[in-house]
C-alpha cells in the first residue's frame, strides 16, 4: 500500500471573500482527496460550524464535484438572495 500522495488544498478565508464579492456564483474553496472529506466540509459551509469564514448559518450554498484525484469543494454565498431581492 502506497503513502498519501493526495492532499487537501483550501483557503476556506480566500474563498468565503471571493464569493462575497461575486453573490450567487460558484467559487472554487477547496480541492479534497476524498469525496467524504469534502462531503464533510460543504456541510461545514452550510452550517458554518468549524468555518467561521461563512456565517452566519445558511449564508453559503456548497457542493462537490468528484474528480480523477478527489473530490472539489464549490460555494457560493446567497444571503443576498435571502433578504428578498428579485427571483
Amino acid at each position: 500500500m502506497s503513502g498519501h500522495s493526495t492532499r487537501t488544498l483550501t483557503d476556506h478565508q480566500a474563498a468565503a471573500r471571493q464569493a462575497r464579492q461575486l453573490p450567487g456564483q460558484w467559487v472554487l474553496a477547496g480541492l479534497y482527496s476524498s469525496r467524504a472529506s469534502a462531503v464533510s466540509a460543504a456541510l461545514q459551509v452550510r452550517t458554518g460550524e468549524r468555518i467561521p469564514a461563512y456565517l452566519p448559518a445558511g449564508s453559503f450554498e456548497a457542493r462537490t464535484e468528484v474528480t480523477q484525484d478527489g473530490a472539489d469543494l464549490w460555494v457560493r454565498y446567497i444571503a443576498d438572495q435571502l433578504k428578498g431581492g428579485p427571483a
